[in-house]
């Protein structure tokens, strides 16, 4: 299946020319858990229900199930006899719903309008950003640096003594970065977290902060493409967070 990423406002426009469709569509919205359970899925009418046959064929297709379980967010499909569309949206599904007729659009809209409370948190070594979302209008942030030595690059004790001295200031870099995301939005309720930048830093993070930590259920399975974490990277990290994958037959 030929796959593509859309931001927000594709995706928005996709929707409204979907919503122009007339004539027989089937909708389908999964849920992430329903997505991934076996045989019987209650959402369907019977196990011989076509649209339930027609997600099955789809989720044979290797790209479509792994784009599925990197996102954990479920699945949208608007499927007539002349077109296909398979969303993986950016926000959980959250109801099982299922339809003929004109394509009903509206759970995947309200879910991409709806002024979320988001929280980027974005890590590289050296450097960190976390910054509070209400929809996409910026709340607050927080922004901080650390200096870790690089590796030193020739052997011996000498080599050993700098590899301790950089986990012992990467050790340093993170109690603080948790430390002041922690005071700035450790008692924020929010409805989803993405993380950004080094993916092996996320766990010893959590380790630090009670505001990561407790997050986990909130939490985005998907790590933002940050390069270095600064105030720059935000726009583009927030874009990714909102960006959905649809594929096509």
């Amino acid at each position: 299946m030929e796959s593509q990423r859309l931001g927000r406002v594709h995706l928005l426009r996709l929707l409204a020319q979907l919503e122009e469709e007339a004539g027989d569509w089937d909708t389908v919205y999964l849920r992430n858990d329903t997505l991934g359970a076996r045989q019987p899925r209650p959402v369907f009418d019977s196990e011989t229900d076509h649209r339930l046959l027609q997600v099955d064929t789809l989720m044979e297709d290797e790209h479509l199930h792994r784009e599925l379980a990197k996102y954990a967010t479920g699945l949208v499909l608007f499927h007539s006899t002349s077109a296909t569309y398979v969303i993986a949206p950016p926000f959980s599904v959250k109801s099982d719903l299922v339809s003929t007729g004109r394509p009903d659009t509206k759970p995947l809209r309200e879910m991409m309008e709806h002024p979320h409370r988001i929280v980027l948190v974005l890590v590289t070594w050296g450097a960190y950003v976390a910054a509070l979302y209400r929809g996409t209008e910026l709340q607050r942030h927080k922004q901080g640096t650390g200096h870790i030595h690089p590796p030193h690059k020739k052997g011996g004790s000498s080599s050993a003594r700098f590899a301790r001295r950089t986990e012992e200031q990467r050790r340093e870099f993170l109690r603080r970065a948790g430390n002041r995301i922690d005071e700035r939005f450790g008692d924020e309720t929010v409805d989803y977290v993405f993380f950004g930048g080094n993916r092996l830093i996320l766990r010893p993070l959590a380790g630090h902060s009670r505001f990561v930590e407790k997050s986990a259920p909130v939490l985005s399975p998907r790590i933002l493409d940050v390069k270095r974490a600064k105030l720059a990277a935000l726009d583009g990290a927030l874009a990714e967070a909102y960006s959905s994958v649809l594929f096509r037959p």
